[in-house]
């Protein structure tokens, strides 16, 4: 129980640190000069310097409102990708006390990486949360992340092994949805590099449209029907789709008579297919960086992510003829 206690001080304090490090400082500092804990390992006992302490919380004050500002947040969680994992190695090192180089370097290694983990899934997750038009949100996740941090560090020295079996469970939890959060930042950054193509090539998203990419036209042309003929084409992301994951990336393909999804999944390419008779209503909702697509489908609601100014080459009427509404939607 002993070795659980030491692992869950030095994992939790390494783990949190990855959320909000100037927090988990202060708090060790402070509960290092003032007992608010016993038994700290000794050499924690340097976070209880007055110097320290002042310039911890000095830090968290510049966090705490730059962290609750919709691009300020993100410009700051990027300042600090290498700021948190090292911040979260020092801790796991200062906790081991005399020990052999070795041993250093791999609780080096541990703390750096659990740090890392928890900071690419704050950074990511208030990425995605960015993008919602609202900023309360943005403010609510803000203020759980500085409750969440102080509390935590304080239950990493209080209660260390409740701590390890907890961090245990947020790594299980970022593990399920680490796959999402970099497939969300796939997409995001994806549209910011599309429209800057954009501002230097204004006809790439009618070009887009009009042809399918060498690594995808083969696959195409095998899964075609004889008489489909090609409409629109583009880039997309899942967002509600039966039986494709959240974000995933696609090639839609829209014909004469359906619309392809054509996508990737353990490396195979996979095609999923709707009639346009199943279509009984399409809305394009526009964005910044994204615009959203939703069809009204007897099969339910699809809705996906398309890159703003692709979005705009969508033909107004899925059932129109196909050569003349392209060619209207083009110019």
């Amino acid at each position: 129980m002993e070795i659980i206690a030491k692992l869950g001080s030095l994992f939790g304090l390494s783990f949190i640190s990855g959320i909000n490090l100037y927090a988990t400082v202060a708090v060790v500092g402070f509960c290092s000069k003032f007992n608010l804990v016993h038994g700290l390992p000794p050499e924690l006992s340097v976070l209880g310097n007055d110097v320290v302490i002042f310039i911890a919380v000095f830090l968290y004050l510049l966090e705490f409102f730059a962290d609750k500002i919709p691009g300020l947040d993100t410009l700051w969680d990027s300042i600090h990708t290498l700021i948190r994992p090292l911040g979260g190695a020092m801790l796991a090192v200062m906790q081991v006390g005399e020990a052999s180089p070795a041993l250093e370097v791999i609780v080096f290694m541990l703390g750096a990486s659990l740090a890392s983990a928890a900071h690419i899934t704050k950074a990511g997750t208030r990425l995605i949360v960015n993008t919602s038009p609202e900023p309360f949100s943005n403010i609510l996740i803000s203020l759980g992340e500085d409750v969440g941090a102080v509390g935590f560090a304080y239950l990493c020295l209080a209660h260390p092994v409740l701590s390890f079996f907890l961090t245990l469970v947020c790594l299980g939890i970022i593990l399920l949805v680490m796959p999402l959060i970099f497939r969300t930042l796939r997409m995001l950054f994806s549209a910011v590099f599309f429209r800057i193509k954009c501002f230097f090539a204004k006809d790439t998203p009618w070009a887009m449209s009009r042809f399918l990419p060498f690594s995808w036209n083969t696959f195409w042309e095998e899964q075609k029907g004889n008489k489909e003929r090609l409409v629109w084409t583009g880039p997309a992301y899942a967002v509600r789709v039966p039986g494709i994951r959240r974000f995933t990336p696609l090639r839609v393909v829209i014909t004469s008579t359906a619309i392809h999804l054509l996508y990737k999944r353990w490396f195979r390419l996979q095609k999923h297919f709707l009639s346009l008779d199943e279509v009984e209503e399409q809305k394009r909702f526009p964005g910044a960086l994204l615009s959203r697509w939703l069809l009204r489908t007897s099969r339910g609601d699809w809705l996906f992510s398309l890159y703003q100014p692709l979005s705009k080459t969508l033909p107004e009427d899925l059932r129109a003829n196909p050569r003349s509404e392209a060619d209207a939607v083009t110019r």
